[in-house]
């Protein structure tokens, strides 16, 4: 009888703790709303999607698809944990990346090139999860630039 209550009660933790734990915000597609967002220096891109997927490991994948004027795209793209550490990121003036979990709906990330700091972001989903803003400044090659966008998931 012992086991038994033993055995339910282990049982219903193991379903409480699946239960309990919510998805991650950030994972799946989102599509920026290039009406709502602001990238200084222009031009807005045209469109642009964004994807992240969580791997076994821990680490984060994030890529971002911008369609070209000539039919191609731009893609970035960077798989990196939640440790502070470099990680290579490709498709960008960025050689590294880094990535701070603040709280569940906030990601800090920052891009380095050359190995100095040139590039801070912000990445926030909305309490309700639909909506994602990204803030970023930096520079490239003594231009300065900066964006505000916002997603909505797809």
């Amino acid at each position: 009888m012992k086991r038994s209550i033993a055995v339910a009660m282990l049982w219903l933790a193991v379903l409480s703790f699946g239960q309990s734990k919510k998805p991650d915000p950030f994972i799946g597609n989102w599509e920026v709303d290039v009406d709502h967002s602001t990238f200084t220096p222009g031009p807005s891109p045209m469109s642009r999607t964004m994807k992240f997927e969580m791997k076994d490991d821990g680490a984060l994948r994030h890529q971002t698809l911008t369609p070209n004027l000539f039919g191609g795209a731009n893609i970035i793209d960077y798989t990196a944990k939640f440790d502070g550490k470099d990680y290579d990121i490709i498709g960008t003036g960025l050689d590294t990346v880094s990535l701070k979990r603040v709280d569940a709906n906030t990601i800090e990330r920052t891009g380095k090139e050359s190995g100095k700091v040139a590039e801070s972001c912000t990445m926030k989903v909305s309490p309700d999860g639909k909506t994602m803003t990204i803030t970023t400044k930096g520079a490239f090659r003594g231009t300065e630039y900066s964006s505000v966008q916002i997603l909505k998931r797809q």
